[in-house]
């Protein structure tokens, strides 16, 4: 797939002149593009109050012809909003504001393209945990108190004990990503109860979709064909027909078990990549010792003695003083 070099891509023409130690055109371009695009977002977080960020990314497979696929999108969403890298997998497609998000998303559904995504920030709601509540206390009147104090909550959930299911003094609550929200550290005290607003732990699980059972997206941001977890056919759970005893088959590596399970060698591969890498600059520096010689003199070990009045000199220079160095023999033949 290449791009025509003429057509609405390139309409635009930027005279850039190059003296003595400049950087290149393309490298210089690029640098005016990101500084462009930071200052206006450095205007419209002044004009908003609210600090905005790029959308996520859009991953597409099945693309036959990219050219008609550009053509499609800079009509739908314009030529300035959205940039595309290959790969050997999918298309990476970048939008450059929320609106041009969704309306790619809704083409996509539309034409029943093969994709995933992520959530858009502002969509995704500030979720913080509140202890020290009874657990019987209602989750409606845990928001209405809530919602008294000017906050926009969206959802209230009692957490349960992972074995025993009963109802723990946790609370999850999902405010709306506003600065009223990150006031919720500062309450105190709320029911007649002292509470304490701690952020959730952060899950160090892979996340896999429950609809194509891939690994690194969502259900609610898939639009993949649907696969069992069971048998790996492309069908959903409900239109499987094999035996519930029968044998197992990995949708990702073909192997006998389901395609969720946590010993599979996909998944340990998942493991693996996200696993951080050790590359401090102490470690750099041991690895350097390691592939350099030594250049100094070895010291050979002296015979143990009881006599200690040896020296530093003396040891060092392999010499002891009960050492007797013979005289120089004479030559016979003289």
């Amino acid at each position: 797939m290449v791009l025509q070099r003429t057509g609405p891509w390139h309409r635009q023409k930027i005279k850039i002149q190059v003296k003595g130690t400049s950087p290149p055109p393309l490298l210089k371009k690029s640098r005016q593009k990101q500084k462009a695009t930071k200052n206006y977002f450095v205007r419209l977080t002044a004009l908003t109050g609210v600090k905005s960020t790029l959308p996520p990314p859009i991953f597409v497979k099945g693309v036959i012809c990219f050219t008609d696929l550009c053509s499609e999108l800079i009509e739908l969403i314009g030529v300035d909003n959205f940039s595309c890298k290959s790969s050997a997998n999918h298309l990476k497609i970048m939008t450059t504001n929320p609106a041009s998000y969704r309306t790619l998303i809704h083409f996509l559904k539309k034409q029943k393209a093969e994709y995933h995504t992520y959530q858009l920030k502002e969509d995704n709601p500030m979720r913080v945990v509140i202890r020290n509540l009874h657990p019987s206390t209602s989750t409606e009147l845990f928001k209405s108190e809530l919602e008294l104090r000017l906050f926009e909550v969206r959802q209230v959930t009692s957490v349960l004990h992972k074995i025993d299911k009963h109802p723990l003094p946790l609370f999850f609550v999902d405010f709306e990503p506003t600065s009223q929200s990150n006031d919720i550290h500062k309450l105190k005290s709320l029911i007649h109860t002292k509470i304490k607003v701690e952020e959730p732990y952060k899950l160090k699980t892979i996340s896999q979709c429950i609809n194509c059972q891939d690994y690194g997206h969502t259900k609610s941001y898939c639009g993949y064909p649907a696969r069992y977890v069971r048998c790996g056919a492309l069908h959903s759970s409900s239109a499987c027909t094999n035996p519930r005893d029968a044998t197992p088959k990995c949708a990702l590596c073909s192997g006998d078990h389901p395609s969720n399970y946590k010993g599979c060698s996909v998944y340990k591969e998942q493991q693996l990549r996200n696993k951080p890498k050790m590359s401090s600059p102490l470690l750099g520096n041991l690895s350097h010792k390691k592939s350099v010689q030594v250049s100094q003199p070895v010291v050979t070990p002296l015979a143990h003695s009881s006599d200690s009045s040896q020296t530093y000199a003396q040891a060092t220079s392999g010499t002891h003083p009960n050492n007797i160095i013979p005289p120089p023999v004479s030559d016979i033949n003289k």
